[in-house]
């Protein structure tokens, strides 16, 4: 009953109207905005590629990303939310909590961390996202021009420390991609997946290795002919799925990172 109270406390908080004096002009506050959950990642359909294919599991082709999920080459946490359909809405406002903040019992567990313009915008990065720590969950509240207010639905993922990159190095050129060697750092106990994509970020190959101890392979995709670029990173993945219970809803967490992506020139 104790945890009721607070996130109907926090509730009625956000949806407050911070513009009451203009209740005749405008008393109607907007849509609840539909955050996206994490939908999969790239790669998740299996051990081989279909040149062109949308890896991200989305079920909206109009969706570019992944929902909330971790930023290739930062230590950053993206979320991800559908456009909302108000015509008015002035400004966004994001916020965060974590598991272990929430069973704190207090109502300073929600941690307003950003204001945001509303220019028809879908994407928020959080730049300052505790890594390897604690299950983050965030919602966003809407606010229109007269004030009125509605808070989203909430999503939550786990960031990891993403792998290092140790060969092939940045920018550097080969004449033949089976030449090539992709080697990187992690942590025992993850999964990790070796990405390789075209210049124009469609996915070529992928490999994810079995022997954690050997974090290497040799490239083992499609005949590349020269003259062309490619884009590689390594993905990781904790816990798939995690459960957690607040306020008598159900959040199952995923986890991960990504690396930096490198660019590869392959030369005549």
């Amino acid at each position: 009953m104790k945890r009721i109270f607070l996130l109907t406390s926090i509730v009625i908080l956000l949806m407050s109207c911070t513009g009451e004096e203009n209740l005749g002009v405008d008393s109607t506050p907007p849509e609840p905005p539909e955050l996206i959950p994490h939908l999969g990642d790239t790669g998740d359909d299996g051990d081989e590629f279909i040149f062109g294919k949308n890896y991200y599991n989305t079920n909206d082709p109009e969706l570019e990303n992944n929902g909330i999920d971790a930023v290739p080459g930062g230590d950053q946490m993206q979320i991800q939310w559908l456009n909302i359909t108000d015509s008015d809405i002035d400004y966004l406002e994001i916020f965060r909590f974590s598991a272990e903040d929430y069973f704190n019992d207090s109502l300073d567990f929600v941690e307003k961390i950003d204001s945001v313009d509303y220019s028809n915008q879908s994407i928020y990065r959080d730049e300052n996202a505790a890594i390897n720590m604690e299950e983050l969950f965030y919602f966003i509240r809407a606010v229109d021009e007269a004030g009125n207010s509605t808070p989203s639905d909430t999503v939550g993922y786990k960031l990891l420390y993403k792998p290092f990159l140790i060969q092939p190095s940045n920018f550097i050129s080969f004449s033949n991609a089976n030449n090539i060697t992709f080697e990187w750092a992690g942590d025992t106990g993850l999964v990790y997946r070796l990405l390789v994509f075209d210049v124009d970020r469609n996915p070529l190959w992928q490999w994810s290795p079995l022997d954690l101890d050997s974090l290497e392979t040799q490239y083992g995709g499609p005949a590349i002919t020269p003259p062309d670029t490619l884009i590689w990173r390594v993905d990781v993945f904790g816990q798939s799925g995690v459960l957690h219970t607040i306020e008598g809803n159900d959040y199952y967490i995923d986890s991960g990172a990504e690396s930096e992506e490198r660019y590869i020139y392959i030369t005549e």
